[in-house]
């Protein structure tokens, strides 16, 4: 017995291991909001908008992921045909939820050709993904500064006079969207957090009481056991959406605060999408395609897998998607810089989904969306952070880029020492 519990514990302590990732930005995350100051409600609303922000950018890196493509900085180009699709949409007038769908039609194929091309060129530099994908990033900065900074006005008309510089060359630096595209998709469905939290409390335990009745009829049928950690998981999520149910209808103090912090549900709706259709696609042939493309290449092959092929449909899934979340980002900001609003955005995504735990040959929904709440959890108050140290504003602000690159190395070497441990055991 005593062998049986310390083989139990020490299972358990490998398990642990597993998330030491996660676990340390969990704790930097607490010790940065406690140093930074922010009141909660600030504190709340910054979560709530960034993830609902950037999520659809951080789930377009886990497919290329899984296919063995590595973390795929190249999601930049996919934002600048997101961008390209805004501002022509923008320009022909049209407003409101039709602005947001015509963008992500514009985008599409645009964002196709765009993934055709950055697989055929990553299929050259077998080995090197990440870096090729990096330098595609800043080749196609330069071809889309040269037509929308040249081009147009020069060679290409452009309708809207407005948005163009005033010696009739080149899109404005920056672009303003109060009256047209801004909160396009966001103005949907917009609620409180107490509102929020109400139903998705609601949905969450009839999905649990659905699940454990399924596994119960299983029991039934084909004798199948209930799994414990079922039980044990199904119990947690209830008491803690309890928990929150009971806070935001009974706790006058938190319903002040829940009720202060908008939630863009519609948004929300669309990540949720995404997550389905990673969590469907990996069961379908191409799916396990995928996998067995990001396992061995050599098996694959032997296998009948036509790999370059597939590794080029996982980009441009990454890319139609990075174009997408662009979009779905730009909307809920309300202004877009021409020329850099896609600079950052690979950096950010790379950062978010190793903070959930991901490596660069293993994530999952789950760690996207752990690292998204974790990393703007940090992201969002590193300045009054910086600012709290170092006692200056200015500080505070480039503090968020040494954030981001630190995230990254850190991230990439606990995981790095986390594989070559495993591999010793």
């Amino acid at each position: 017995m005593h062998k049986t519990m310390k083989s139990r514990l020490k299972t358990m302590g490998v398990g642990l291991k597993q998330y030491n990732v996660v676990i340390f930005f969990i704790i930097l995350a607490v010790a940065a909001y406690f140093v930074s100051g922010v009141a909660p409600t600030v504190f709340l609303q910054e979560i709530a908008s960034r993830f609902c922000r950037n999520a659809f950018l951080v789930l377009a890196l886990i497919i290329p992921v899984i296919a063995g493509l590595g973390l795929n900085f190249s999601i930049v180009i996919g934002a600048m045909a997101g961008q390209m699709a805004i501002i022509h949409t923008v320009s022909w007038g049209i407003t409101g939820f039709p602005s947001f769908l015509v963008s992500i039609l514009l985008s599409t194929p645009l964002a196709v050709l765009f993934g055709f091309l950055v697989g055929k060129v990553l299929n050259k530099t077998k080995g090197n993904e990440m870096i090729t994908s990096m330098i595609l990033g800043y080749l196609a900065n330069g071809v889309y500064q040269f037509v929308y900074l040249y081009l147009i006005g020069t060679v290409i008309p452009f309708p809207d006079a407005a948005m163009m510089n005033d010696n009739g060359v080149g899109i404005k630096s920056s672009l303003g969207f109060a009256d047209n595209f801004k909160y396009s998709l966001t103005n949907v469905w917009n609620t409180n957090l107490a509102n929020f939290i109400l139903i998705a409390g609601v949905v969450v335990i009839l999905l649990v009481v659905v699940r454990l009745v399924l596994a119960v009829v299983r029991k039934k049928q084909k004798g199948t056991p209930i799994k414990p950690s079922l039980l044990l998981g199904s119990g947690i999520l209830t008491v803690l959406c309890v928990i929150l149910i009971c806070l935001s209808l009974f706790n006058e103090k938190a319903q002040f605060t829940l009720r202060f912090v908008t939630f863009p549900v519609s948004a929300l709706v669309c990540v949720l999408l995404l997550c389905l259709f990673n969590g469907w696609i990996f069961k379908t042939k191409l799916g396990h395609d995928f996998r067995a493309v990001g396992m061995n290449q050599q098996v694959a092959t032997v296998a009948g897998i036509n790999v370059d092929r597939t590794r080029i449909i996982a980009l441009i899934f990454s890319t139609v998607f990075a174009a997408w979340g662009q979009i779905i980002r730009l909307q809920d900001i309300g202004t877009m810089n021409t020329y850099s609003a896609h600079e950052q955005i690979a950096l950010l995504a790379v950062a978010a989904l190793l903070v959930g735990g991901a490596s660069v040959v293993k994530a999952g929904n789950k760690n996207a969306i752990i690292g998204v709440i974790l990393f703007h959890a940090i992201f969002a108050v590193s300045p009054q952070v910086g600012t709290a140290l170092f006692a200056d504003s200015q500080i505070g602000e480039y503090f968020r880029v040494f954030l981001a690159y630190g995230i990254i190395f850190v991230a990439l070497a606990m995981n790095a020492v986390q594989q070559n441990k495993m591999k010793k055991r």
